[in-house]
């Protein structure tokens, strides 16, 4: 090790021993912490002496030997003995034999190592080394006090090196020397930010380090050179190649032995207070640490001043994360199990966060704890649930499971758990479903902990088990399925607790289930408005197509207060069904502005990006009104980060929602191969006995639309529409199946069906703005004559305009420009291209080699560029988004070889007039 910072010190020593080559002695004590270089500090005078042929003779104390006495004094005779002939030093028999002797050295002894001591010094200057002389046995240390009292006129220099904190110890030898005339003591500590800089600049691996980075080093270290060389080491051989570049320390199995080394050497207080330290963490104060080890203040506050002093404490105690750590598992396990225990009750009785107690309870492991545990455990699981941080509430109340004395209690904290569970993985939750089910029905699970239950059910499929558990719970709280309903039409109290919503919830899953509650006179009357052709003032069975029309109330109810109560606010925990049902209130009525707002509120909230699926189901809800808004690459990035934050096994019967999403965005953008991949994602079976199948369906079939099957595709969009039939729930607002069923007409050349499906579809809608109604409007608009066409389509623009559907809006822009372009030149037109017209195929034989490379869809957006078009003509020209078209523009520029559309070829302009269907690349 280099000395930095020692200038002072080693100019003192040099001073000394030419004073004791003029034959004055002196005494030298060097004090300091273990590792800051006393001992190297001694081997810089040792050269030196050497050098002028002086002689230089050491010994060090070990607390080994610390009992062995006249330990130290053996081993001075014995390097005495090593210089040469010496008359003076006692024999090895007459050393063993004042050694088996107890009590005082005899002062014959200690008189013939003094002569011996100055027979060699008669031989030229002569430096005596004790180092750790704090190890040093009594006698030892007596005959070193008789021996230093006696030097003032010998060419002698006596350096003796202690470690910082053996005051104690050494109180004899100070009291007998430190006021002798030729004694002087050094201090030692830790190097400053200087020195670390200093000392770094030497090293490879560390010259890099950046002044800010110095500061880290320093901290980490707390300027110790002993673990300053250490981490430097760590740093040169486990270091990232980052770290190395940063010149950041990185602490590993050096660091970690110098440390307990430099802690082990100190005072057995100094270890009992560190431990103490690392055991409270970020909890830890002097006042924690005294009542924790039964130590008074001042041994405290004394051992803190020393460790900072040896820089094992550097600013906020652990000048590095990995020296707490390195103290933690030196702690022999069960003394750690015990310190764990006694800081929680030491938190616990000082009043400490409830999180910061549970911490201490899971680390301590101890299987019979006091009653107050469990009571800790689920307020911290409270307090993590409400903070979003899930795996620590999972954590505290596993643990808290395994301490409940009663089955009252588990049932409790099993349902907690398993709540808790849910909002970070569905699927591993279900392992408590068949526990908290048989709780259920032995009736030590009620109230909201007991839905819990039929709630994760429903999400996983399990109808049948579910309605069972439910008639239970309505049972016991009298409040069957007749009673969900007041004479108002609406839920009595909805919310997450309330039976009446998880019976609405389940109606709505699970169609095939024939048990539906008793709806008042108010819903009836808004079934037969909606088209179900139920007569006001009888009573109607509560369907899922009602469930969409109280939807679209409960929006408008007190200016949609009660839906957006649904939506998962800073007050709620762990949210199950609420942001889908919520999704489906909003969307069902067409509010998809006020989804989006709510989504992205609570999105903001660092909680709730803490929460998967939580967070999963609000990037769901902004994904279809991004949709909706025909913002295709948000719901595109919306719907990948919903379906990355949650596994799909995960997602239970829901996954056709996102699935959904995201095929469709895909498919807009016209990414093919991206569509084809969510299709492949594997859906449970039971999904398609749920309306979660609808979209699904929806969505696979405008796929199968772009891949210009028609037919398949009218298949898909026919069987939606009678599932959506046969389960009441037929509304254009959830999924609007004849409009995509009429362009699959279109595609097929059938205009005479796909008008009577338009008409019929127009009937139906009425005449209030609606996406479904511009859309159609359009539609008949591509089956109209001539003569009709544009003032159809500028009806769907005002429409779709008016509904804020950016994407059809765009495509009904296009097909009217077209319908004007015709009337202006008075040609006759055909119908315009509708959405899903498929283009005619390209000769791609006749293109010259360079074109041959590019996509059909690649070739139709070149052309019109090499025309002179923006991106945003190309872009409405061909219905689809901008950046799409610069998408296939830096393909094209990349395939062709191009620097911009300056460069394209002559060649690709012919092809500007040919039609082009927008999710075909």
């Amino acid at each position: 090790m280099k000395l930095h910072e020692r200038d002072g010190e080693l100019g003192l020593l040099r001073e000394l021993y030419e004073g004791c080559v003029a034959g004055k002695g002196a005494l030298v004590i060097v004090n300091g912490p273990v590792g800051c270089g006393k001992t190297t500090l001694v081997r810089a005078l040792a050269q030196q002496v050497t050098a002028r042929q002086g002689t230089f003779l050491s010994v060090t104390g070990a607390a080994s030997e610390s009992l062995d006495r006249l330990g130290l004094i053996d081993q001075l005779v014995t390097a005495m003995r090593a210089t040469g002939p010496v008359d003076g030093p006692p024999a090895a028999t007459e050393l063993a034999k004042a050694a088996e002797a107890s009590g005082r050295v005899p002062r014959a002894l200690m008189q013939r190592i003094h002569r011996s001591v100055a027979e060699l010094a008669g031989r030229g200057p002569l430096v005596l080394h004790a180092d750790d002389v704090h190890f040093a046995d009594e006698a030892s240390l007596q005959c070193l006090r008789y021996l230093v009292r006696r030097i003032d006129a010998l060419p002698v220099l006596v350096v003796l090196t202690e470690t910082a904190g053996h005051d104690r110890t050494l109180a004899a030898l100070h009291a007998e020397t430190l006021h002798l005339p030729y004694c002087r003591r050094l201090r030692i500590g830790p190097l400053g930010v200087d020195g670390v800089a200093a000392l770094l600049a030497g090293h490879p691996a560390a010259r890099a380090a950046a002044p800010e980075a110095v500061e880290l080093w320093a901290r980490t270290s707390g300027g110790n050179p002993l673990l300053l060389e250490a981490l430097i080491e760590d740093t040169a051989t486990c270091g990232t190649p980052e770290a190395v570049g940063r010149g950041a320390p990185t602490p590993h199995e050096a660091f970690r032995n110098a440390f307990l080394r430099c802690l082990h050497r100190g005072e057995p207080t100094l270890l009992a207070v560190a431990r103490a330290a690392a055991v409270l963490g970020e909890s830890v104060t002097p006042a924690l640490i005294g009542t924790l080890l039964g130590a008074d203040a001042t041994s405290v506050r004394w051992s803190i001043t020393e460790l900072r002093a040896a820089g094992l404490f550097s600013g906020a105690w652990f000048g590095h994360e990995r020296a707490r750590l390195t103290v933690l598992a030196d702690i022999p396990g069960p003394d750690l199990h015990a310190l764990r225990t006694r800081a929680a009750e030491v938190l616990r009785e000082s009043g400490a966060p409830a999180a910061v107690v549970a911490r201490q309870l899971l680390a301590a492991h101890d299987p019979a704890g006091a009653a107050w545990q469990l009571d800790i455990l689920r307020e911290a699981a409270r307090e993590a649930l409400a903070a979003g941080d899930l795996a620590a509430a999972v954590d505290h109340l596993r643990h808290a499971s395994g301490l409940c004395t009663d089955a009252d209690q588990e049932a409790e904290v099993i349902a907690a758990l398993a709540e808790a569970q849910w909002s970070m993985d569905p699927a591993k939750a279900s392992r408590y479903l068949p526990q908290l089910g048989r709780m259920v029905r032995a009736g030590q699970l009620t109230g909201s902990d007991a839905l819990v239950v039929v709630k994760q059910k429903v999400w996983r499929g399990e109808f049948a088990q579910a309605d069972d558990l439910l008639r239970i719970i309505e049972a016991r709280e009298g409040a069957g399925p007749e009673q969900a309903w007041d004479t108002a039409g609406y839920p009595p109290a909805l919310n997450r607790s309330d039976p009446a919503l998880v019976r609405l919830w389940l109606s709505f899953c699970c169609p095939g289930l024939r048990r539906g509650t008793r709806a008042a006179t108010r819903t009836a009357a808004h079934a037969r408005t909606a088209g179900t052709g139920e007569p006001a003032g009888r009573a109607a069975t509560m369907s899922p197509r009602t469930f969409l029309t109280l939807a679209a109330d409960l929006v408008e109810f007190e200016k949609g207060r009660a839906a957006g109560r649904l939506l998962p606010g800073p007050g709620s925990v762990t949210p199950f069904a609420d942001p889908l049902v919520a999704l489906i209130f909003l969307i069902g009525a067409q509010r998809l502005d006020r989804a989006v707002l709510q989504a992205e509120r609570l999105l903001d909230e660092p909680r709730t990006r803490r929460i998967p699926l939580g967070h999963a189901l609000l990037e769901t809800i902004r994904a279809a009104a991004a949709l909706g808004r025909g913002d295709v690459e948000g719901a595109g990035e919306a719907t990948r980060t919903a379906l990355d934050l949650v596994t799909p096994e995960a997602w239970g019967i829901a996954i056709g929602l996102p699935l959904a999403l995201a095929i469709r965005a895909a498919t807009e953008a016209g990414d093919i191969e991206t569509a084809r991949a969510f299709l492949n994602v594997p859906v449970p079976m039971v999904m398609f006995g749920t309306p979660f199948a609808l979209p699904y369906l929806h969505a696979l079939g405008r796929f199968r639309l772009a891949l210009h099957r028609p037919r398949a595709a009218l298949r898909d969009f026919e069987s939606c529409g009678e599932l959506m039939a046969k389960w009441e729930l037929d509304s254009p607002e959830l999924v609007d199946w004849r409009n995509d069923a009429a362009a699959a007409l279109i595609a097929l050349g059938d205009r005479r069906h796909a008008r009577e499906r338009i008409e019929e579809h127009l009937t139906r809608l009425g005449t209030r703005p609606s996406r479904a109604r511009g859309t159609a409007l359009r539609h008949l608009a591509a089956v109209s004559t001539p003569r009709h066409r544009l003032r159809l389509l500028q009806e769907a623009e005002r429409v779709l305009d008016a509904c804020g559907d950016g994407l059809e809006l765009r495509r009904a822009r296009a097909d009217a420009q077209a319908a004007r372009h015709a009337a202006q030149v008075d040609a006759p037109v055909g119908p315009p291209v509708a959405l899903w017209d498929a283009p005619p195929p390209l000769d791609r034989e006749a293109l010259p080699a360079p074109l041959a490379e590019l996509t059909d869809a690649e070739l139709r957006v070149g052309a019109l560029a090499a025309a002179g078009r923006t991106n945003r003509d190309i872009a409405d020209r061909l219905s689809i988004t901008v950046s799409t078209v610069e998408q296939h523009l830096t393909k094209i520029y990349r395939k062709l070889k191009v620097r911009g559309r300056a460069d394209l070829p002559a060649a690709i302009t012919g092809l500007s007039e040919a039609s082009c269907s927008p999710n075909v690349r």
